[in-house]
């Protein structure tokens, strides 16, 4: 999977699910966690670094305040 086809995916997960979506990109990822090496693991591991830096993005400045969002 490219890394455009990654930051696809993640715009998809956050305006699907907003501040929720790194919580469900972090399960998915954590599912996997027994094989850090497998594939599986690996693109979650890369969806939710995506999704939290998109919602840093979008969402500053409630991240600075150590707001829940």
């Amino acid at each position: 999977m490219t890394r455009e086809d990654i930051a696809e995916l993640a715009a998809i997960l956050v305006a699907e699910h907003g501040h929720t979506a790194l919580q469900i990109a972090r399960g998915r990822r954590d599912q996997h966690g027994r094989e850090r090496n497998s594939t599986a693991y690996e693109l979650w591991d890369a969806l939710a670094a995506e999704v939290e830096r998109r919602l840093e993005e979008t969402m500053p400045a409630a991240n600075a305040a150590g707001e829940d969002c």
